[in-house]
């Protein structure tokens, strides 16, 4: 995350679609770009929250500002891909992926009384977790999105359900079988959302510097770890009925 606001930074011309606001300052923290017009000291900054820009590029001095109602913002400054490069970071900040899961956490994460409820729990979610810390190790926006990548997440799980399935029936074959079907057809609703969590990762991966599909992309991320939250209650229960063999 970042924690703390850009300094300043001098424009020689700022325009908000038509309208020329002279020269400015811009400053962007983490929630908004500020750009305060420096002909007159009474004049109110003109503040864009970083929600509403949909793209931003920069070439030849100029640094161009795509935002969702259609206004187009140009900043026009010697050296603009610093503030360009600044924009883009915070923009395609990660959101809160596990605060509001119902499921997830070692209190309300399981339901089952089985000895092995809470350490099921976290084989579960390993994937998941593994990826977000990955990409919060990066900045760059490939690098976050291929570390949440829908194909090892899934064979990660498939995995994990084969591993549940045997530690509970060992080799006798058709209870194991029978018991990783049943996980497999409660986790259906977790491969779905992978698979449109891929399908949104090509885009944005296809163009990074589109903010838009970079929304995209994480709206889907979080709606794959709320699908995971509901399938794991349902899975928590399948186990409970099935214990662990001695």
């Amino acid at each position: 995350m970042i924690d703390r606001a850009g300094a300043p930074a001098p424009r020689s011309a700022t325009r908000a679609g038509r309208k020329d606001l002279g020269a400015a300052t811009a400053a962007v923290d983490d929630e908004a770009l500020t750009i305060v017009a420096q002909s007159r000291a009474d004049d109110v900054p003109l503040r864009v929250r970083l929600a509403n820009i949909d793209g931003v590029s920069s070439s030849e001095g100029q640094l161009a500002i795509a935002l969702r109602d259609g206004t187009r913002l140009t900043l026009v400054c010697e050296s603009p891909v610093e503030l360009h490069n600044d924009l883009l970071v915070r923009c395609r900040t990660l959101p809160e992926l596990t605060r509001t899961l119902r499921g997830f956490g070692s209190r309300r994460g399981s339901r089952g009384s089985r000895d092995s409820a809470h350490g099921d729990q976290q084989r579960f979610f390993a994937p998941l977790l593994d990826a977000r810390r990955k990409a919060w190790g990066t900045r760059e926006p490939a690098a976050t999105i291929a570390a949440f990548d829908a194909t090892t997440l899934a064979s990660a799980f498939e995995t994990i359900l084969e591993a549940f399935a045997r530690e509970r029936h060992g080799d006798y074959g058709p209870a194991r079988r029978a018991l990783t079907a049943e996980l497999v057809d409660l986790s259906e609703p977790l491969r779905d959302a992978l698979d449109a969590l891929r399908s949104a990762a090509d885009q944005a991966t296809a163009a990074t510097d589109d903010l838009r599909l970079w929304r995209v992309w994480s709206t889907q991320l979080r709606v794959t770890f709320e699908t995971a939250d509901r399938v794991w209650l349902s899975l928590d229960a399948a186990l409970d009925a099935n214990p662990t063999r001695p």
